[in-house]
């Protein structure tokens, strides 16, 4: 099974959206049988709630090195897919290293990165711009990989495709009281802009403009300033009903609450694309930095209505006035909008990212064992004599040729124990050796070997471990079948072996181990039941 670390954060101040797309990965990553698992920072009720329902373990990213010491970052991110056995590490942050494809290709391992325009780009193997009309920008250096570009490569939640399966069931009659009305400035609303589009509206629906409905979603922190700018929407008169606010806190489904509505008047960001992918129309704010180049090709493209930067809706621009009462006032145009969105956004973008991984999950050599001949005597000598791997050994000291060819031939001829070399891309990266133990068996009555590894010194510091041993597994059990049980002794300082070991499905064993060293044990699958 491949395994995905999907680095992200959530907070008060950045939002959830960074949060919710890596979410819509992990549903769709776990569709195609990966498993998953969150690194970053969730610090705000919605985001914790999101990911408790969602059900991906959630762990605190590495520390952020000091500037001086910022290529670490690469390389503790590397360090931590592998004691996760991850294959795959997916960043959506702006925060984080731009320098990550070079240690992560060290380790093995597959970098996917998303980008928002110029925000968040970085190179890697999988560079995903999911901003409408990324196809035709230029999107910097991808590396050696794959750009998947465009909004056809969004990632959206379940919810979504459910919200926009529900739309096609809504009739779409005029109400004669006006559209009904929901207002979202994300999910934290860190700009407190909610009451500042409520203000907006009482505005123009004071200028004549019609409103039925209205629903504002927002931090409880940011409620009363709501409730001061709805007091300006009209009130009930003998002429007719009024406009009250339902006003509720961030919502865990919001596109199914937005598919309800007629228009939706919403920050520039994740959102928006859901809503699109809703079917629903969006009057848009461009709220932050980052928001304003995919606001602008949202507009453009028809997906949704413009009403500025958060500045001109503080300011009532006459630009956003208007933009506004077009929206409540012009059922046509809303329609007009709701059916582009819906054409341009299908849903599928999480479901083509993660094909992506496979794509470029097998252009990774794959780690191939072979039975070891005479002929590589020197190989394995020199590689047995490299300092680093006689520190970690039992035995320290350097061996001589002729002793080494001489222990060579002996371990050939023997059928207890089987010798391999490891060969990525038809190159010689390691050796793992199985040796049948004086231990005798474990449990009981099942058979015990003890696996050696050593990596290629030239190897060393690219994740090949975890790649040579299982490759060497493989090999073995085709000679031995799949009974054996398999005994690694590390020593105590070596954690890294530990580590390996570990994700490799070795338990610690403290009956087998030595004064030196410690046991692990991989013990075989449970014999099936007689039938």
């Amino acid at each position: 099974m491949s395994h995905v670390l999907l680095r992200c954060d959530a907070s008060a101040s950045g939002g959830v959206g960074h949060l919710v797309r890596c979410l819509a990965l992990a549903e769709a990553a776990r569709e195609h049988g990966w498993s998953t698992t969150l690194v970053g920072t969730v610090d705000v009720p919605l985001g914790r709630r999101l990911v408790a329902d969602a059900g991906v373990p959630l762990v605190p990213p590495p520390p952020v090195p000091e500037p001086a010491a910022a290529g670490a970052e690469g390389a503790d991110l590397a360090a931590l897919a592998l004691e996760l056995d991850a294959d795959v590490v997916h960043v959506d942050h702006y925060g984080v290293s731009s320098a990550l494809l070079e240690p992560l290709h060290r380790a093995g391992l597959v970098l996917s990165s998303i980008q928002d325009g110029t925000y968040g780009r970085r190179a890697a193997d999988v560079v995903v711009d999911p901003t409408l009309g990324a196809e035709t920008a230029t999107t910097g250096d991808a590396g050696p990989g794959e750009a998947l570009l465009g909004v056809r490569y969004a990632p959206l939640r379940h919810s979504v495709r459910r919200a926009r399966a529900e739309r096609e069931d809504l009739t779409r009659d005029l109400r004669p009281e006006g559209p009904a009305v929901l207002v979202v400035m994300g999910g934290t609303d860190a700009a407190g802009v909610a009451a500042a589009v409520v203000a907006l509206l009482a505005a123009v629906v004071a200028d004549g403009a019609p409103l039925g409905r209205l629903t504002v979603v927002a931090p409880p922190e940011r409620h009363a300033d709501v409730r001061a700018a709805a007091t300006r929407l009209r009130p009930a008169t003998d002429a007719g009903p009024g406009v009250e606010v339902d006003l509720r806190g961030p919502q865990d489904d919001l596109p199914a609450l937005a598919a309800a509505y007629d228009l939706v008047v919403s920050a520039a960001g994740t959102t928006v694309v859901e809503l699109a992918c809703v079917g629903v129309a969006t009057a848009a704010v461009a709220i932050t930095a980052n928001q304003h180049e995919g606001y602008r090709r949202a507009v453009e493209a028809g997906i949704a209505l413009g009403l500025g930067s958060a500045d001109d809706v503080r300011s009532a621009a006459p630009a956003a006035r208007e933009a506004l009462r077009t929206a409540l006032g012009e059922p046509g145009v809303r329609r007009r909008v709701a059916d582009v969105a819906r054409a341009s956004v299908d849903g599928g973008g999480a479901a083509r990212i993660v094909a992506a991984w496979d794509r470029a999950r097998a252009a990774v050599p794959r780690v191939e064992a072979r039975p070891a001949t005479p002929g590589d005597g020197d190989l394995l000598l020199a590689w047995r004599n490299d300092p680093l791997t006689r520190r970690a050994s039992r035995s320290t000291a350097p061996v001589e040729r002729a002793d080494h060819l001489a222990w060579l031939a002996r371990v050939l001829a023997d059928p207890g124990r089987v010798l391999l070399v490891a060969e990525a891309a038809g190159r010689p990266v390691g050796t793992v050796r199985f040796d049948r133990t004086e231990h005798g068996t474990v449990g009981t009555g099942t058979e015990l070997w003890e696996v050696s590894i050593a990596l290629a010194p030239a190897a060393r510091g690219r994740g090949l471990g975890r790649h040579v041993l299982a490759a060497g597994e493989r090999a073995w059990r085709e000679l031995v079948g799949p009974r054996p049980a398999v005994l690694a002794h590390v020593r105590p300082d070596n954690h890294a072996s530990a580590r390996l070991f570990r994700s490799a499905g070795y338990a610690p064993a403290p009956e087998l181990a030595d004064d030196d060293v410690d046991a692990y044990v991989q013990r075989p699958p449970a014999a099936a039941p007689p039938t």
